[in-house]
């Protein structure tokens, strides 16, 4: 009788050793399966969500038209604050700080002697237009109607040019605006390659590069480096910046290297980090190689 009764105990004292072990283990996989479901949730959530609705690649114009306030203010930002394409050389031309631009020094993209710069937007900072003249060696077109000063030879290879760019040919009071495809008249550079463009005109891009796109006068710029003004706030006017970047980018322009100008501090709840109203592109023409 007593060893039975000792049986008893050892199989009951086996039996909730067995079911231990098994709410244990069971326990422990459901942290396994737990922790795999909540990295892929946080991937969701997260960088997933990102992408579907703020755009890494920019949609066609049609969709576009159909993205909500929301979604168009995270594709802006989301787009213009990633490269498409990687530039294993940069060189720096100008200013550390404001004023200085990043050049891709890669040999088919890179400026070539004879080569032909054209800088929009001086504001009195002729540093990175001095370095393209000194380390390029480039023919360099300094352009500012705001300056108040009339045009004149800075140095052998640095010429400033008292016009503007925009969409029209205008006088605006005693600011001369011309296109691009004007500018390239005057100075007889119709059959030239514009090696750099450069503009940081204060939202005057907006205007300027369609009507570059449409004159085809975009596709004769090996590198396009532009400042893009915009918070992005209003859904219709910042579908129009989106088309106007996919335009761009539809004709093989590239981004290289992004810099958030910290002089124009955006903040937003739908982004963990800040965000800026300036950011400064830099393009290489895919479909204008140099070599």
């Amino acid at each position: 009788m007593g060893a039975m009764k000792g049986r008893s105990v050892l199989v009951a004292v086996v039996a909730c050793v067995v079911v231990g072990a098994l709410v244990i283990l069971r326990q422990y996989f459901q942290v396994v399966d737990m922790t795999e479901y909540r990295d892929d949730f946080i991937y969701k959530t997260s960088l997933e969500e990102l992408r579907g609705q703020g755009q890494i690649i920019l949609p066609d114009k049609a969709a576009i038209d159909k993205l909500s306030a929301a979604a168009v203010f995270r594709t802006y930002h989301s787009y213009l604050d990633n490269v498409d394409i990687l530039c294993s050389r940069k060189l720096r031309m100008g200013r550390l700080g404001d004023g200085g631009w990043e050049i891709c020094d890669d040999r088919e993209y890179r400026p070539v002697k004879p080569c032909v710069v054209y800088s929009f937007g001086i504001n009195y900072d002729y540093s990175f237009d001095d370095a393209m003249a000194k380390n390029y060696e480039c023919d360099v077109f300094s352009f500012d109607p705001s300056m108040k000063k009339n045009s004149y030879q800075r140095s052998a290879r640095v010429r400033f040019l008292n016009i503007g760019i925009d969409s029209e040919n205008t006088v605006n009071g005693n600011w001369e605006m011309h296109t691009l495809g004007r500018v390239k008249a005057m100075l007889n550079h119709n059959q030239n390659a514009i090696d750099v463009l450069k503009m940081d005109v204060e939202s005057s891009e907006w205007r300027s590069l369609p009507e570059m796109v449409a004159s085809r006068d975009l596709r004769s710029v090996r590198q396009l480096l532009v400042e893009y003004h915009g918070k992005c706030t209003d859904r219709d006017e910042c579908i129009q910046m989106l088309k106007v970047l996919k335009d761009v980018y539809d004709l093989g322009f590239r981004k290289f290297y992004v810099h958030k100008n910290p002089g124009c501090h955006l903040k937003s709840s739908v982004f963990p980090v800040e965000r800026t109203f300036c950011y400064e592109i830099h393009y290489v023409n895919t479909n204008l190689k140099a070599h």
